[in-house]
């Protein structure tokens, strides 16, 4: 019997070991990721948080990450580019004025962050807009900064309401071509 109770103590006690052992590794990955061991690459926001912003240079190949909620539909668009080589080099004070319209919110020699709140509607929807001849126009904005014109209608936005008329100088957003000629039918009738 006492030999059943020194080998359960003993499983025990292995167990407790084996417990330890898988914590301890456990706590080594997270410091090891939160640490960036083996990575190369400095926090989007380091430079931001630390003095001597003219001590890191933008390095070649370094990528400009560009964040732009539309303000109009809430839709936040994200794209990712090489930086172009005319940053390569460049200070978080020499890039600032290079993106006016732009706020930096990280900085590092590998990749430039920058966000911006467009007044508009986001490249995912179709836009109804009275041109400037007065007659409704069809937009899209093709580029996440501008709206380009896809096509006149022959409606007169002076056949609408005053309040429609009013939004239609702001322009009206909608998902898809057959919500925006659902609308038009509906206000029609």
């Amino acid at each position: 019997m006492r030999t059943m109770d020194r080998q359960k103590t003993k499983f025990k006690g292995s167990t407790a070991v084996l417990i330890v052992s898988a914590a301890v590794l456990l706590l080594l990955a997270v410091f090891a990721a939160a640490f960036g061991r083996g990575n190369d690459r400095q926090p989007e926001d380091a430079l931001l948080q630390v003095g001597g912003a003219g001590a890191v240079r933008v390095s070649d190949g370094a990528e400009v990450l560009q964040t732009l909620t539309y303000t109009r539909c809430t839709h936040t668009v994200t794209r990712r580019v090489t930086a172009p080589v005319e940053l390569y080099g460049k200070t978080l004070e020499e890039v600032q004025p290079l993106y006016p319209e732009w706020q930096i919110t990280g900085f590092s020699a590998t990749e430039v962050s920058m966000s911006q709140q467009p007044d508009l509607f986001c490249p995912a929807h179709l836009v109804l807009m009275t041109g400037d001849n007065g007659k409704l126009c069809v937009y899209r904005n093709k580029y996440g900064d501008a709206l380009a014109l896809e096509k006149q209608l022959d409606a007169e936005a002076s056949a609408f309401p005053a309040d429609v008329q009013a939004e239609l100088k702001l322009g009206i957003g909608f998902g898809t071509e057959e919500a925006l000629s659902g609308w038009l039918e509906n206000m029609e009738s």
